[in-house]
């Protein structure tokens, strides 16, 4: 009994570990390179589609459909003509279908005609699929394991060693001869703490059955389907890259089919973002003193503000001989205003017998001696009011409540977020002569339109300062970053107008783009570009007009190693 279970062990262990067999090498369809550990596969294209089939190792042919301009799933429909016969894929996603037949499990190369069907369109294409062949030695035994893999047939496998392991168990239990002499039946010897009681030989063999009649059950797919063949993309060793159209799904690959034509020369200068000066300013006391809080408490970063409204007060801090010194002039100039007011009305009421330009001129000194009498108040009173300039949001705050603050420090900093310049230093000054429209490139790779608004005729840091507008700037813009500025001009360039993220720096240096040579091979092809704008570039050398080239994820496949 002991044999036949380890025997049955073994077996069903071996059963459920059973490593699948290891891929062939694939053949190559059109111009691509073969690569050594892909699994057998083939490609075809047309002006609308483009299609890559892929053989499993159990005889299942995975279907990747794609329109062929921009690399972009499409759902439709796929029918193969094998040998004269019709085989309808099944869908198992969009652009993702999956045939089986036996002819495809079969030795031998495969002439195939796909029927690809989306929408309104419809093509036929055709690809050549070479199955490899199998070891005579290992095909009867591949399958063998194939069918032994099945989950019918596996729970059928574990429900019989189940009840075999039940017929062993009771087989296995000791049953007790009668005794020939009746004797006193014994007392139970008691059993020692230390030594548990022995499981039955019975249990303990249905235990084992179990557990392993359970072990292939737990090996096979919980629920039935097809895994799409999983492959790791790789650089081959002419430069090129294979990227599996798996990886290419997950990596969302997209192309363009390049076309010459004529684009704006552009010149690129780095440039800083701040405030309209027209709709911002700056919170400055007159005098020294302490920060105390306005009537709606101290502004904070992000407030609005209106024009006019108090911010905060300033308390004047004075020495006992400068108060003194306030109060003194204060005195004086009361007792002149009481003075002059006196003789105002003793002139006033000799109006006729004395010059009228005698009594304007004591009303004159009397105004003046009351405007400077006002000028000392707020010193003599204890607060200055700190009242914003303009309308708009507190972009700085340096100061809080009790600070010493003196006259040459700006308290708060108030920004329209709406009203937002660039500025930027032109070192090519022809370029702005023909200036016909630019653009910002912040941090983050948002940009945003610029509209030139002049430039200045001092030159700085041997670069010419140029000003722009900010068109419709977003209301998060960081103000005092620095960003790329791109000036369009007139002057025309000839060349291939691409978006600005096909183009990635290559390893050793010079910009590269991608060119989508077949189904999943991409070519690395050194460029020379210009900018137009924030998001395009221009490529005036090393592509020619009708390739496909990476426009989306060309910064993923660069990291292919």
């Amino acid at each position: 009994m002991r044999l036949l279970l380890i025997l049955c062990l073994v077996a069903l262990v071996s059963l459920a570990g059973t490593p699948t067999a290891q891929a062939h090498e694939g053949h190559d369809h059109g111009p691509s390179q073969a690569v050594a550990t892909a699994l057998p596969r083939t490609e075809a294209q047309s002006d609308l589609f483009e299609l890559v089939a892929v053989l499993g190792p159990d005889g299942t042919v995975t279907i990747w459909l794609d329109r062929f301009s921009d690399n972009a799933p499409l759902d439709g429909a796929v029918t193969l003509s094998l040998d004269g016969q019709e085989i309808t894929a099944q869908r198992q996603g969009l652009g993702l279908f999956v045939a089986r037949h036996a002819l495809l499990a079969q030795p031998g190369q495969r002439d195939i005609v796909f029927t690809v069907t989306a929408g309104d369109e419809m093509d036929l294409l055709t690809a050549t699929l070479q199955v490899p062949d199998v070891p005579a030695a290992a095909g009867p035994a591949i399958e063998l394991l194939g069918f032994l893999r099945e989950l019918p047939v596996q729970l059928g496998i574990g429900a019989g060693l189940l009840l075999l392991g039940v017929l062993v168990g009771r087989g296995s239990v000791r049953r007790p001869l009668p005794p020939l002499i009746e004797e006193a039946p014994a007392q139970p010897e008691p059993i020692p703490a230390t030594q548990k009681p022995a499981v039955p030989r019975r249990v303990a063999a249905l235990s084992l059955i179990a557990a392993i009649a359970s072990a292939p059950a737990l090996a096979s797919p919980a629920v039935p389907g097809t895994a799409v063949p999983s492959e790791a993309s790789r650089r081959l060793d002419d430069g090129a890259i294979f990227v599996p159209k798996a990886s290419q799904r997950l990596l969302t690959i997209r192309t363009q089919m390049t076309e010459a034509g004529e684009a704006s020369a552009s010149v690129r200068m780095i440039g800083t973002l701040v405030p309209d000066p027209n709709a911002s300013g700056r919170v400055q006391p007159s005098q020294t003193g302490r920060l105390e809080p306005g009537d709606r408490g101290f502004p904070t970063l992000g407030q609005r503000v209106e024009r006019g409204q108090v911010l905060a007060y300033v308390v004047p801090t004075y020495t006992a001989a400068e108060r003194g010194g306030l109060i003194q002039n204060a005195a004086e100039l009361d007792a002149q205003i009481t003075i002059l007011e006196a003789r105002v009305r003793r002139l006033t009421t000799l109006r006729g017998t004395v010059a009228e330009r005698e009594i304007q001129d004591a009303q004159t000194e009397l105004a003046g001696a009351r405007q400077r009498r006002t000028a000392i108040q707020p010193a003599l009173s204890g607060r200055e009011p700190l009242v914003a300039p303009v309308s708009g949001v507190v972009s700085t705050v340096r100061g809080a409540v009790g600070q010493l603050v003196d006259s040459a420090a700006t308290v708060f900093d108030i920004v329209d977020p709406s009203r937002l310049w660039v500025e930027a230093l032109a070192f090519e000054r022809a370029a702005l002569d023909q200036i016909t429209g630019a653009s910002a490139t912040l941090t983050d790779g948002r940009v945003i339109e610029l509209a030139f608004v002049g430039r200045g005729l001092t030159v700085r840091q041997q670069a010419v300062p140029v000003n722009f507008r900010v068109v419709n700037p977003p209301a998060d813009a960081p103000i005092g970053a620095s960003l790329l500025v791109t000036l369009r001009t007139a002057r025309a360039v000839q060349g291939i107008v691409l978006p600005a993220d096909s183009v990635v720096r290559s390893a050793e240096g010079p910009p590269v783009v991608f060119e989508h040579a077949s189904a999943e091979r991409f070519v690395p092809r050194q460029v020379r570009v210009q900018p137009l704008d924030g998001t395009r570039v221009v490529v005036t050398a090393g592509l020619d007009a009708g390739r496909r080239v990476v426009v989306q994820g060309a910064g993923l496949i660069a990291q292919v190693r």
